[in-house]
């Protein structure tokens, strides 16, 4: 049967790949973001004067290259087969349905090319974020993607999917980061696992903890000697960043406390658009337990004073 080996946290987004001096470029932006009222956050935001000035801005710049740095010797370590990265779709088109849990279960998809392009802060907005970009194919694997969808559904989570990619579409990049992670050239392949960040159909973080469980359940029931690895791929919060709740979830996962993380607020995981990404972490945690998270690192990345930013985290998984 196949085993349940890793699992990695981390954040994805612009910041991991911002030099930390254009990071405030990034927040004049946050000025124009439509889905939160920046005057707002402004008018209580406490004192950032000292985490916004350069020299820390650097320091913290410096602190998430290493991490990255470890979560990658980490995945080379464990040297998994197959990768199911658990995430959000950030473009959503018009007639898409839109499902709170779903699969990818295609033999390849293809995913946008990294290239050395700025980050354009304004494309968050108008349509063109990760669009007209070459693309290149990875590896899907069916077979575990139909077994996640039929042993999700006999264990009570109602599973949509996905066949294929529009034309000149790539995936999202929230689940072609993993390839920044995992080593160059590996053969691992990759199941995109959707878990929706969107309300109204958002599932609860109770319901994510039990979503981790049924993952366990389902991939240890698969007829394969492959070694899996889970990957959650986003948060902690952002675009505004709430450090008392990101301690909070770093807490739950490195104490192995789902009791807590189940009770986690839905109005405080929506309290900025990205922040719901937490869920991520909270399914892939659970699916690990009772392994514990070993946190590498959690680092702020203010990027104005209103206190838009990104609660950076990265961590791991390894089963005993």
């Amino acid at each position: 049967m196949a085993e349940l080996t890793f699992a990695v946290g981390s954040s994805h987004g612009p910041t991991n790949k911002t030099p930390p001096e254009d990071w405030t470029r990034l927040g004049e932006a946050d000025k124009r973001d439509p889905r939160f009222d920046y005057d707002a956050y402004l008018a209580k935001a406490r004192d950032l004067t000292h985490d916004l000035s350069l020299p820390v801005r650097q320091e913290r710049g410096a602190a998430l290259l290493t991490a990255l740095d470890g979560l990658r010797s980490a995945v080379a370590a464990a040297d998994v087969d197959v990768m199911v990265v658990v995430s959000n779709p950030h473009r959503i088109w018009p007639d898409d349905s839109q499902a709170v849990f779903g699969v990818m279960r295609s033999e390849k998809f293809a995913v946008p090319v990294p290239d050395d392009t700025p980050f354009n802060p304004d494309a968050r907005f108008d349509g063109t974020r990760g669009r007209k970009r070459e693309l290149e194919d990875k590896t899907g694997h069916p077979d575990l993607a139909n077994h996640l969808i039929t042993g999700l559904i006999t264990r009570g989570f109602d599973i949509a999917c996905k066949d294929a990619l529009r034309d000149g579409e790539g995936i999202d990049e929230a689940f072609g980061f993993v390839y920044d992670l995992l080593p160059k050239g590996s053969a691992a392949a990759v199941v995109p696992f959707f878990l929706s960040r969107y309300l109204p159909y958002q599932a609860s973080a109770a319901r994510c903890v039990a979503l981790g469980a049924a993952l366990r359940e389902t991939i240890a029931d698969w007829d394969s000697d492959l070694k899996v690895g889970l990957m959650a791929s986003g948060g902690l919060s952002h675009q505004v960043i709430d450090e008392k709740l990101d301690e909070r979830v770093i807490a739950g996962l490195t104490k192995g406390d789902f009791d807590d993380l189940a009770t986690l607020p839905q109005d405080q995981l929506n309290g900025a658009p990205g922040t719901p990404e937490i869920l991520n972490w909270v399914a892939v945690g659970s699916a690990m337990a009772p392994t514990r998270m070993t946190l590498v690192d959690y680092v702020t990345a203010y990027r104005s004073p209103a206190g838009t930013g990104h609660g950076l985290t990265y961590g791991y998984w390894v089963a005993a």
